[in-house]
Parts: C-alpha cells; sequence; structure tokens
C-alpha cells in the first residue's frame, strides 16, 4: 500500500515555521530588551562612557584644576603638574563613576543658583580617544536627603539628584589622585641592602640560602626582621609633598643634605640600585626623598623606627641554621676519650637508625624533641672578634660537637649542612657556641647543653643492640659539667 507523503511534509512546514517565528519573534525581542536595558542603564548614569574609549578626565573644583590622561595602559596626572597617577585611586574613581546612578530627575531648572549649580561646586569631565566634544558633569551642593548631590547632567539643560559617590569624586585633589610611593620594590625579589646612618654602615645580601650580614661584620642575617624592613618601606606612603623642587637650600632645611638616614637598595631585574634618604622629622611626619625624583615627600614618623633597626636585630640569634624539619643526619660527639660519634639518619618510614657509639634505631618521637631542643639554641650576645687563640681551642676540644644535614630538596638540590662546636659551660653558666662556617662565636644560656646531651644518652641506651655492640673498655657517657671560663 502506497504511503501518501502530505503529512510528513506538512510536518516539516511546521518546523521550519516554528524556527523562524522563533529567531524573529523571541530571540529578536530578547536582543531588543537587551538593547533598550543598555540604553536604560545608560540614561540611568550621570555621564556615561565606555573605559575602553576613555582618554582623559578632568576635575575642576576648590583645589583647583586636575587632569588624568590615559598614556599606553597606565594613567598620568599632567595638570597641575606631571606626575605619575595613584593607580589604585585612578580605579577607584573610574569604578564610581561606572556604577554612579542618577536617583532623581528634576528636569530643567530655571534657579540654579538654589541647587548650587550657578556656578557649580565642582565639574566633572571626560574626554574620549574619538575626538567627540567632551562630557562635562556639573556638581552642585549636597542634597540633605540621603546624602547625595544636585548635578547638572552633560549638555546642561537638565537637573538630577545623584548617587553620593559623584560628590567624593568632584572633591578630590591633587594629593588623593597622586603616586604617593616612595619607592616601587617587591620585598621577596630585593637581593641587597645598603643602610647608612651617619658614620654607621650595614649591608646585607641575600644569596639562595638566605639573608647574610657582610657589613659590620659576617654572620647570618635575621630574614623575618630583613622582611619586615622591607615591607615597611614597600608600604609607605607620602601624607603630603614639601616641596616639588627643592633647591639646595631646602634640602639642608629638610634635614636632607647630609641625611639623617640612607637605604640604598638592589632587586632582581634593576640595572643599579635606588636609594631613599631621610631628614629631620616634621610635627607628625619625617622628611623622606627618593633620589633621581625631585620631590620631598612629608611621610609616617613610624618609618623611622624601621629604618633605625640595630644591627643586633637584624643577625639570626637562632643558631640551628638548617630547617628543622629537614634535618635527615645528626651526628654528634660528647665526652672524653676520643669516643666514636653517635649517628642518627631518618629512613623513609620516618624511624631513625642509630649508629656509631650505640646501634639500633630510635623512634621520631625521640629524635623530634632532640631537635626541638636543638631548636632552642639561642644566642644572647655575639662575640665578634674572638681571640684565634680561643676559636681554635673551642674547635679542638669541644664539649659537644655537631653535624647536621638537611635532605635533598625536590629537585634533586642537596640540602645545607651546618657543624657546630659548644665549649663546656663557664662559671656563669653561659656556652660559647661556634658555628664553624662563620667567624664569629655565639654566647648562650649552658641549661641547653645538659638537655641536648640528656637526650642524646637516652638515644643511645634506649637503641636496642646498644648494650651489645658496646665496647666493655668505653667509659660511660658523661654529661659536660661547668668548666673555667674560656680566655677572651
Amino acid at each position: 500500500m502506497k504511503r501518501s507523503l502530505g503529512p510528513f511534509v506538512a510536518l516539516a512546514l511546521l518546523v521550519v515555521l516554528g524556527a523562524w517565528v522563533y529567531l524573529r519573534e523571541i530571540k529578536g525581542s530578547a536582543g531588543k530588551q537587551g538593547e533598550t536595558g543598555a540604553r536604560e542603564e545608560s540614561k540611568d548614569r550621570p555621564i556615561p562612557f565606555e573605559r575602553s574609549g576613555l582618554k582623559a578626565i578632568r576635575i575642576h573644583n576648590e583645589h583647583g584644576a586636575l587632569r588624568l590622561e590615559k598614556q599606553g595602559d597606565a594613567w598620568t596626572i599632567t595638570e597641575p603638574l606631571k606626575a605619575d597617577a595613584d593607580k589604585d585611586a585612578v580605579e577607584s574613581l573610574l569604578l564610581s563613576l561606572e556604577t554612579a546612578r542618577i536617583t532623581r530627575r528634576l528636569g530643567p531648572v530655571t534657579d540654579r543658583k538654589a541647587y548650587g549649580l550657578d556656578p557649580p561646586k565642582a565639574t566633572l569631565g571626560l574626554e574620549t580617544a574619538a575626538g567627540k566634544e567632551a562630557a562635562t558633569l556639573e556638581v552642585g551642593d549636597g542634597n540633605p536627603i540621603g546624602g547625595t548631590f544636585f548635578a547638572l547632567l552633560p549638555g546642561g539643560k537638565e537637573v538630577a539628584v545623584v548617587g553620593s559617590s559623584i560628590g567624593e569624586l568632584a572633591g578630590k585633589d591633587l594629593l588623593a589622585l597622586r603616586d604617593k610611593t616612595l619607592l616601587a620594590l617587591d620585598p621577596w625579589k630585593v637581593k641587597k641592602v645598603r643602610i647608612e646612618r651617619g658614620k654607621e654602615k650595614i649591608v646585607l645580601e641575600k644569596p639562595d640560602d638566605g639573608w647574610k650580614l657582610q657589613e659590620p661584620v659576617e654572620a647570618p642575617a635575621d630574614g623575618p626582621a630583613v622582611t619586615d624592613l622591607l615591607g615597611a618601606l614597600e608600604r609607605l606612603r607620602a601624607t603630603a609633598f614639601a616641596s616639588e623642587k627643592p633647591a639646595a637650600a631646602d634640602l639642608r632645611r629638610f634635614g636632607l643634605e647630609p641625611p639623617a638616614a640612607r637605604l640604598t637598595l638592589l632587586q632582581e631585574g634593576w640595572d643599579v640600585g635606588k636609594t631613599v634618604i631621610f631628614g629631620k622629622e616634621d610635627g607628625g611626619g619625617r622628611y623622606a626623598r627618593t633620589l633621581g625624583r625631585d620631590p620631598v615627600l612629608t611621610v609616617p614618623k613610624d618609618i623611622w623606627k624601621q629604618v633605625q633597626t640595630k644591627v643586633a636585630d637584624l643577625r639570626r640569634k637562632d643558631l640551628l641554621g638548617v630547617g628543622q624539619y629537614r634535618i635527615e643526619k645528626v651526628t654528634a660527639a660528647w665526652g672524653e676519650g676520643g669516643r666514636k660519634a653517635l649517628v642518627l639518619a631518618r629512613q623513609k618510614d620516618q624511624t631513625w637508625s642509630v649508629s656509631g657509639l650505640a646501634s639500633g634505631s630510635a623512634t621520631a618521637d625521640a629524635a623530634d624533641l632532640l631537635l626541638r631542643i636543638l631548636s632552642d639554641l639561642k644566642a644572647r650576645s655575639f662575640e665578634d672578634r674572638p681571640p684565634e687563640a680561643l676559636r681554635a681551642a673551642l674547635a679542638r676540644h669541644p664539649a659537644l660537637e655537631l653535624t647536621l644535614q638537611e635532605e635533598t630538596d625536590s629537585s634533586g638540590k642537596p640540602g645545607k649542612s651546618q657543624h657546630l662546636v659548644i665549649s663546656a659551660p663557664d662559671r656563669s653558666g653561659r656556652i660559647r657556641v661556634r658555628d664553624m662556617a662563620w667567624h664569629p662565636i655565639a654566647v648562650a644560656d649552658g641549661a641547653l647543653l645538659k638537655r641536648i646531651v640528656d637526650q642524646l644518652e637516652t638515644i643511645a641506651k634506649d637503641a636496642p643492640k646498644a648494650q651489645a655492640t658496646a665496647s666493655p673498655s668505653e667509659p660511660p657517657l658523661k654529661t659536660p659539667g661547668p668548666g673555667p671560663s674560656p680566655s677572651r
């Protein structure tokens, strides 16, 4: 029986017709609604603009005339002087302009004085890259209701009530929009710091293994203390500009010639160092200047405490110079008679093998307690220029000798190692600790030596095979007692 194609053709035509109706009526309507919505939103904005086409922003108010110009991706102040703009302040300004809304339209008004618009309190003007006539918004008095402002919309015919953000923008001055940083830096990329305070000079350098003091003494530096100083300098902002182009007499008046302090930084990617100088205190601030830039700034006086950081506060007090949780091997020798050293080596299962003086293993808890005690070793003071005889005597006859080795890192680079020699306590209960990689000798609390040796003895005694491998002729383990004060 032959089937008729009529129903199938009709169905196909119906589908095509439905698609055409959908595309024309429904999607077309949605597109029109979107266009209408965009137009309505534009009508609600006091001064419509597209950010991509914006070339310049003009503000005129009681502080004078101010012009911001976009140059590439950055904004620059071109009036009343040429200066870098604060990118965060400009971004905030643009967002406020984009989100500002008209809350009520008053229409044409003949008596503009009643709204503070004859003359206006301020004007906001936008220049576009397309070369169109600049759009200008005039801002008048604040509206006592809702914190809003009266404004004469672009075109000069209609008065409206606008959001409070417009009034705030219209009141901006040069200082609010100007770049107030002394020095743009990244504390984590700085490689060298030079601090000069009168005749005193401090030099810090940062090779791959952390900050080091180079002057006035070569010693490990306290990384967090150096980072705090750099962070304070990075956050430092001017509270005022004391002089735009100071003469020599001005620099002397501000205490900048000669300066009270000078900080020179070298950062990755910089060809030369950059220098900030500090002068006299002035009320709640202090004068400062970045060399290579004209203005003299006033900055909060709190920075002076950081600039005056003492050498003693910039050097590392922790005598453990390797990472506590990265140590994989400890070699310790103590007592008399040239006995074997005790060697602890961390295994993959986090237990520790024991060899040398004793044989067997140590629990993770026992080894961890030892490392925690070692991390408590801190210098109370330093002997930066100890007699050579003292250094040699300490190296030849230490009460405790420690070698610590870090694990290899994930890239296969060997970890750091550290070799410490420690004296017996003197009559005042202090011990001297020498890191063999450095010239100075640290003075520390002698109670730490007893705690370290007690824990080493416990590990040696508890190793499963300690008694079986110990030599009968070997002297018993002995904790170093008080000894004479080393000669200075």
